[in-house]
């Protein structure tokens, strides 16, 4: 009764559904051991499955025996080995999966899984980029800003506006929709994996996603991003009649994708990795599946993906359930990245677990500010998708600096770097630090030093004052921010502007911006500028450049 039951609501959600979204149900599955066993409810695509055949059978042959069951093959997957499959009408996935396992020649066989943009709500805010000083971006752009060879941030998510002030300059190649409907059902053959567009945004993720990578830098307007002059390139995973603008349902459709669609925008990662227009490929995927293991075609795809000295490095959001890392962070390969905020506490809703202890990092993921679609800018971006771009656009730092690195190697640089930020009372001392924290924080001054010295000997940290944007060009900038470093903070603290030759200029007092004018409120003149910071602690200067 409960089957036929189960069977009936299905038939009237596919029913209702208009055709062309993706439909989704829930199954039980067994959660690995590395997240604390048992079972867990996860959404996979309603009518769907992925099998991995014999090798010696050809395509005939499979269709044939598929055909027998009532099944049709939708798409080969290369590199991985994997068919996508439809089930007959109205089977559920458990079912089919069940009689998909006795298909003659098939080997395997797996749920095609359903993933969400990761987003968490968030209440209204606009705070400044703190993101951007946690993480000590300005000293690592007096090493790098992107420029020095090409790197190209392929953003795998909802879509970028491309007509967005900050990020239509960065755009470069051909935006990229892979489709994730149902449209490959009737058993007509294999469909195109990813078709050319125009940048099209199913929802304001990836919009948000692509302004904290690499949104254009010191030019007097919107944002800045981590990378200032890697290039972009969208991958829309996402169809645009499913999603509201915030993301959520549209209707009956559900704005959600699946594994074959995520398998082949790596596949396009892997394809542009290394052309003369991208340069090397960093990808993005702030999306997840909670309590999923890493599914073994998105593994296979990974694998073909990193494979090269100069493979794509892949990062990937933790997940936002507060739980265990989500597929396919908790894939081989990728770079896993957690939540903080601006305290530097691990976020209550970042997913944790051994993929990150062993292969992660955490970065800022609350309140971001970023670009927003409709040429706007948003305060409220919040979760560990916005956590993974920042890494994204220090992992097109590094390559820039250093375009040989392996993404091994650029792993390496980021966890080498990073820094100890304290999580033990979120533990309670039961498991490793790591498992929320990763190997910590990006330090994206930290992590650029130590590709281009090769070490972080002798090191003296975060301990030197910043003027940010250097130089100030008054006609495209407000103001310069003085960043005060770690080791120089204390009370009482006083900030001075001299001339060159040591004559004062302005007294800040404890303010830590300059308009550019003198104690007379007249603009100085275009020239260099002594800032002497002093506080309990200590003293230094800086210099900046002021262009009027």
């Amino acid at each position: 009764m409960m089957n036929l039951n189960r069977l009936s609501v299905l038939a009237l959600v596919l029913a209702a559904a208009p055709a062309g979204a993706i439909q989704v149900e829930k199954i039980r599955v067994l959660r690995p051991m590395s997240a604390g066993g048992g079972s867990a409810e996860v959404e996979v695509v309603a009518g769907q499955a992925l099998a991995r055949f014999d090798p010696a059978l050809d395509r005939a042959a499979r269709e044939a025996a598929l055909s027998a069951r009532g099944m049709s093959l939708m798409q080969e997957l290369p590199p991985t080995g994997w068919t996508q499959v439809a089930l007959p009408a109205a089977m559920p996935v458990e079912g089919g999966l069940l009689q998909l396992r006795t298909v003659p020649g098939v080997l395997e066989a797996e749920p095609n899984h359903a993933y969400r943009a990761s987003r968490i709500p968030n209440d209204p805010s606009y705070p400044n980029q703190y993101h951007l000083g946690k993480v000590n971006a300005p000293a690592a752009w007096e090493y790098e800003t992107g420029a020095s060879s090409r790197v190209t941030v392929a953003v795998a998510d909802a879509g970028i506006e491309g007509t967005h002030p900050d990020l239509t300059g960065k755009m470069v190649g051909n935006s990229q929709f892979c489709d994730p409907g149902p449209t490959k059902t009737t058993g007509g053959g294999d469909e195109t994996a990813c078709a050319t567009e125009a940048p099209t945004t199913a929802c304001n993720h990836g919009t948000r996603v692509a302004g904290v990578a690499a949104a254009s830098s010191n030019n007097g307007t919107g944002v800045s991003g981590v990378s200032w002059d890697a290039k972009l390139v969208s991958i829309r995973i996402f169809r645009s009649g499913d999603c509201t603008t915030s993301c959520g349902n549209s209707g009956f459709n559900s704005c959600a994708t699946d594994d074959p669609t995520i398998i082949n925008a790596i596949n396009y990662a892997r394809g542009i990795n290394n052309n003369p227009t991208y340069g090397r490929v960093v990808l993005n995927m702030s999306i997840g599946e909670e309590a999923t293991a890493c599914p073994t075609p998105i593994q296979n795809a990974i694998n073909a993906a990193v494979a090269s000295s100069t493979g794509v490095v892949i990062v990937v959001s933790a997940g936002n359930a507060g739980g265990t890392v989500s597929a396919p962070a908790n894939c081989v390969g990728v770079i896993p990245v957690g939540a903080t905020d601006s305290g530097d506490n691990i976020a209550s809703f970042s997913n944790t677990g051994p993929e990150l202890a062993s292969f992660g990092v955490v970065a800022p993921g609350v309140s971001i500010v970023t670009t927003d679609v409709g040429g706007g800018v948003t305060g409220s971006a919040t979760g560990t998708s916005f956590s993974a771009p920042l890494v994204s656009g220090l992992a097109a730092l590094l390559i820039s600096a250093k375009p040989t690195l392996s993404p091994t190697q650029v792993r390496d640089a980021l966890r080498g770097s990073a820094e100890g930020i304290g999580v033990a009372s979120l533990e309670g001392g039961a498991v490793p630090n790591g498992n929320s924290a990763g190997a910590g924080r990006v330090n994206a001054f930290r992590a650029v030093k130590l590709v281009v010295e090769g070490t972080l000997a002798g090191f003296a940290g975060d301990e030197k004052v910043i003027a940010f944007p250097n130089p100030f060009r008054t006609s495209e900038s407000g103001s310069v921010t003085i960043t005060i470093p770690p080791g120089l903070a204390g009370k009482n603290p006083k900030v001075k502007i001299y001339t060159i030759d040591g004559q004062l200029v302005r007294d800040l007092k404890a303010q830590t911006t300059w308009d550019a004018k003198n104690d007379h409120g007249r603009f100085v003149a275009t020239g260099v500028y002594l800032v002497l910071v002093k506080t309990d602690s200590g003293s230094q200067t800086a210099r900046v450049a002021v262009i009027r």
